[in-house]
C-alpha cells in the first residue's frame, strides 16, 4: 500500500469520526434541549408547594397504606410492603412516560419533529426526563420517613446504596413506559389503560407486595424480563445484608432489561417516523 493510500484511509477515517462525534453530540444537545422542555412543562403542572403538600403527600400516603396492611399480617411484613412500594414508586413514575411521550401529538408539535431533521425518538426519550427525580424523591423519601413507622434500620452505608440502585431501577422503568408511548403514540385515549395495567401487571409479578415465587416458576420468569424486579431484589438486600457483588450483580441485571426496553423503544419509534416519512403524512399516522 501506498503512502499516498494509507494517508487517505487516515483522513477517511479521521472524517468518519469526526461526523460520528459531531452527530452524536448534536444528539446530546436535542436530548438536553427536551428535558428541558418537559421540565418547563412539570413546572406548569405544579409548584414546589403544590408538588410537596399534593403530589409527594399522595405517593407517601400510598406507601403507608400498605405499610400498615403489612403491619396487621404479621412480623416483618410492615418492613417487607415498605420497601416494595417504596420502589414502586419509582417504577410508577418511570410508567408515567407512557402518557406524556404522547403529549406532542396532542400539542400538535408530533408532525414537526417526524420533519425535522432531528430524530423524533431523540427527542420523545429526553421529553419525559422529569419524571425521574420525581420519581426519586417520592420513592425515597418514603423509606426515609416511614422508615421508623416500620422499624426499618438505616445507615450512612445503606442510604446511598439504596439511592444508586433505585436510579438504575428508576431509568429501566422509564425505558419500558417509552417503549409503551411509542405503541400508544397516536391512540393517546389508551395511555393511561396501558401504563395503569401495565403498572398492576408488575405489581403482581416483581414482587412489590409478596415474593414472586409464590407465583410458579412460569410467571417469576416473566417478571424477570420486567424492570423492578431485579432493582427491588436488590434494594432489599442492601437492607438484609447482601454482599456488596451480589447487589452490583441485580442491579446489571436491571440495568440489562432497562437496556433492552430502550433499545425496542427507540427502534420503534424510528420506524413509525420512517414510514410516516415514507407515506407523506409526518403525523405517525398508521
Amino acid at each position: 500500500m501506498s503512502a499516498h493510500q494509507r494517508a487517505y484511509e487516515r483522513r477517511t477515517g479521521f472524517d468518519a469520526f469526526r461526523r460520528a462525534a459531531t452527530r452524536l453530540r448534536n444528539g446530546f444537545g436535542v436530548l438536553v434541549w427536551a428535558a428541558r422542555a418537559g421540565l418547563a412543562d412539570h413546572s406548569v403542572m405544579f409548584t414546589l408547594r403544590t408538588w410537596l403538600l399534593g403530589w409527594f403527600m399522595r405517593m407517601i400516603a400510598q406507601v403507608l397504606f400498605f405499610l400498615t396492611i403489612g403491619n396487621l399480617l404479621g412480623p416483618g411484613q410492615a418492613r417487607f410492603l415498605l420497601v416494595g412500594n417504596a420502589v414502586l414508586m419509582v417504577t410508577l413514575h418511570g410508567l408515567n412516560a407512557t402518557g406524556s411521550t404522547t403529549w406532542e401529538l396532542e400539542n400538535g408539535t408530533l408532525g414537526l419533529l417526524v420533519a425535522s431533521p432531528s430524530s423524533p425518538s431523540t427527542v420523545l426519550a429526553g421529553r419525559s426526563l422529569f419524571w425521574l427525580p420525581d420519581g426519586l424523591a417520592c420513592g425515597l423519601g418514603a423509606i426515609l420517613i416511614l422508615a421508623p413507622v416500620a422499624h426499618l434500620t438505616l445507615t450512612a452505608a445503606t442510604v446511598p446504596a439504596v439511592a444508586g440502585v433505585m436510579v438504575v431501577t428508576a431509568l429501566s422503568s422509564y425505558c419500558l413506559g417509552l417503549f409503551l408511548g411509542s405503541l400508544v403514540l397516536t391512540a393517546h385515549d389508551l395511555r393511561n389503560v396501558v401504563s395503569n395495567g401495565t403498572l398492576t401487571l408488575m405489581m403482581a409479578l416483581c414482587g412489590p407486595e409478596f415474593a414472586p415465587s409464590s407465583l410458579g416458576p412460569v410467571l417469576g420468569r416473566v417478571g424477570a424480563f420486567l424492570p423492578l424486579t431485579h432493582g427491588l431484589r436488590a434494594v432489599r438486600g442492601v437492607f438484609a445484608g447482601m454482599g456488596a457483588g451480589q447487589v452490583a450483580a441485580l442491579t446489571g441485571q436491571e440495568a440489562l432489561a432497562g437496556g433492552c426496553w430502550l433499545a425496542v423503544a427507540l427502534a420503534v419509534l424510528e420506524l413509525r417516523a420512517r414510514h410516516s416519512r415514507h407515506e407523506g403524512a409526518a403525523l405517525f399516522l398508521n
